[in-house]
């Protein structure tokens, strides 16, 4: 495994969401090109003596679903997972879909129908409400062509941008130290 991903899941564990032992870490992964991350993610809360709780999403899959879906489908879709991130104590999203306009020919009514009695129940008012939680997209080749780049390009400005993040944090903390 790449040992950018290796160092990029040791970050996401011991950094952004701080796993401590015995904390319950829902890992959810979109896209096909974030399984090795995601694998990294799940050693690395072991690691961290944490709990993983791993969870893929397909939006070809997720689409076929809300094409269709009901009211009672999405209030008991929330139920069930409102109920497991109830028991978390942090959230791993890594997001890199093959195709970010998947859901674009989903009806309006059935997308705001999910946003409401799902996405808002689930994800506003649990995940972000009450756990440790951090969201990444990853860099593949969808999001190198919405960038109209190469995906070796994309990476060498994603790198870029986070050493410049880095140095502005360094910076900025010097500054409120010397304070």
């Amino acid at each position: 495994m790449d040992e950018r991903i290796k160092k990029l899941a040791y970050n996401l564990v011991n950094y952004s969401v701080k796993v401590k032992e015995g904390e319950k870490v829902y890992v959810h992964y979109i896209g096909n090109d974030t399984t090795d991350l995601a694998r990294a993610v799940i050693k690395e809360v072991y690691k961290a003596k944490g709990i993983p709780f791993a969870h893929f999403t397909d939006n070809r899959v997720l689409r076929e679903i809300l094409l269709e879906c009901s009211e009672e489908q999405l209030k008991i879709m929330s139920e069930i997972d409102c109920m497991e991130m109830d028991k978390m104590d942090c959230y791993i999203g890594i997001r890199g879909t093959d195709n970010i306009a998947e859901l674009s020919d989903v009806p309006a009514d059935k997308m705001n129908m999910y946003e409401t009695l799902y996405g808002t129940p689930v994800h506003s008012d649990r995940r972000v409400a009450h756990t440790k939680w951090v969201v990444l997209r990853y860099p593949n080749p969808a999001m190198a062509q919405l960038s109209n780049m190469s995906l070796k390009h994309l990476r060498i400005i994603i790198l870029m941008y986070v050493i410049w993040i880095i140095l502005r944090w360094i910076k900025q903390w010097t500054h409120y130290r010397s304070l």
